[in-house]
C-alpha cells in the first residue's frame, strides 16, 4: 500500500469541554510532501494493535479518545483509541486531521 492515496475520517471526544471534533481528508488534495508523510505513516503503524496498551485511569474522563476510519484501495480499517494508547507513528496524522477538525455530533 506504500504511496496509495488515503480517505482519512477522524471523530475525537473527551477533553476538558466534552465537544467532538470531526475531520476528514483525502491524501490526493494535499502538496505532495505532506501525502507521502501521510502515507509514511500509516505504512508504518500497525493497525492490528492499535488501542492497545494501558487503559485510562479510573476518573479519566477528560482523556481523548479517537476514532479513525482508514481507507486506501479497496481496504478499510477503523481503529479506536484513546490519547494514552497513540502509536507515534499515527501521531502526525492525527495532527494533520486536527488542523481541519470542526465541532462534530
Amino acid at each position: 500500500m506504500a504511496g496509495e492515496h488515503a480517505q482519512l475520517s477522524l471523530r475525537r471526544t473527551g477533553g476538558l469541554a466534552g465537544l467532538p471534533m470531526v475531520a476528514s481528508l483525502d491524501t490526493r488534495e494535499l502538496d505532495t510532501e505532506e501525502a507521502e508523510a501521510i502515507s509514511a505513516a500509516l505504512d508504518a503503524v500497525d493497525l492490528a494493535h492499535v488501542g492497545e496498551g494501558p487503559p485510562a485511569a479510573p476518573g479519566a474522563a477528560d482523556m481523548l479518545h479517537y476514532d479513525l476510519e482508514i481507507r486506501r484501495g479497496d481496504r478499510s480499517d477503523t481503529v479506536s483509541f484513546g490519547e494514552r494508547q497513540m502509536p507515534p507513528e499515527l501521531a502526525p496524522v492525527i495532527r494533520t486531521l486536527m488542523r481541519r477538525a470542526q465541532p462534530g455530533r
